[in-house]
């Protein structure tokens, strides 16, 4: 849902299509939902907090722990207009990209659009576009 009273925010808004399950990188908790995060390469299928540097991929939305099955499962929403944590200054219109603290998100020194871009920025936060 937008946030119309103070203005305008896209922070919120998720596309439920674009909901997807995936593995979980362990040590992945649901004190994690809402951060970050980024594919983990070692693995078919499977994400891990955005990392320094790392594309993120969406925002974590739920996390299962199957312990009978042995897995880690969660949702990422893939698509939408997400609220991160960000670490240091990150202005609007700027991409961002996983920071040295995990599921939180930096500047990117380069900036890509196609990715995502920054429509919201306070204090301790950033609303992201992605898809």
């Amino acid at each position: 849902m937008s946030i119309i009273g103070a203005g305008v925010s896209l922070q919120g808004i998720e596309h439920d299509d674009f909901h997807y399950p995936f593995r979980l990188a362990s040590g992945i908790t649901s004190a994690d939902v809402g951060k970050a995060v980024a594919l983990d390469t070692t693995a078919a299928n499977t994400v891990k907090l955005a990392g320094d540097g790392e594309t993120v991929l969406g925002k974590l939305v739920s996390v299962e722990n199957r312990v009978t099955e042995g897995l880690l499962v969660g949702t990422v929403a893939l698509k939408g207009g997400f609220r991160f944590a960000k670490v240091g200054t990150i202005n609007v219109g700027q991409t961002v990209v996983g920071s040295a603290t995990a599921g939180s998100v930096k500047a990117a020194t380069t900036a890509d659009h196609s990715t995502n871009f920054v429509v919201e920025s306070g204090t301790g936060y950033v609303v992201v576009v992605m898809g």
